[in-house]
């Protein structure tokens, strides 16, 4: 199957599954990776803000406001992400594409003491990720290779193959409903 075919079939499946019945998994993976050294060990979470279909990490967030310096991402024109430090998950405001994005004006940039949270439509049991068609968080792993990334995705997002291209990024471990990968 291409990639896009996949993307609304996956699309088409987060429809269908509404967010109330995945609560209890995407706890499972908020408390394995609140847990994991690969969390606590970082000083810098870069987060994503949770829209439908995809992993509630927001209690990780909170949590994260607590002992650690959280980044989220702005999405801007030219297909980029930037992420800005939050300290209040309240102040966050309306962006593009109806995502929560913070106001920040000062880009922060991710280094050995961070970590980054990745989100997608699907991941394979390799590590490799299906994003929405925009490559955004492609050119962001692609730009900071070198700093740890996580992805969290729901067990009907987990497929065991993805259609690949050279610009596809995988990430360095793979949660989903509290089982590494």
């Amino acid at each position: 199957m291409k990639k896009a075919e996949l993307r609304t079939v996956m699309k088409t499946r987060i429809q269908e599954m509404g967010d109330d019945d995945w609560r209890a998994e995407d706890q499972e993976s908020v408390l394995a990776l609140a847990s994991s050294p690969w969390f606590n060990d970082r000083e810098w979470i870069f987060g994503f803000v949770p829209i439908n279909g995809e992993v509630d990490i927001t209690p990780l967030l909170e949590a994260a406001l607590q002992t650690k310096r959280l980044a989220l991402p702005r999405s801007n024109g030219d297909d980029t992400l930037t992420f800005y430090e939050v300290t209040d998950l309240h102040t966050l405001i309306q962006g593009r594409f109806g995502i929560r994005e913070p106001l920040g004006s000062t880009e922060v940039f991710p280094d050995e003491h961070a970590l980054i949270i990745v989100p997608a439509l699907a991941y394979s049991t390799t590590r490799q990720r299906l994003g929405r068609g925009r490559g955004y968080y492609d050119r962001y792993l692609g730009r900071y290779s070198d700093v740890l990334s996580i992805g969290v995705c729901r067990s009907y997002q987990l497929v065991e193959e993805l259609p690949t291209g050279k610009y596809d990024r995988t990430v360095d471990h793979l949660l989903c409903n509290g089982v590494w990968y």
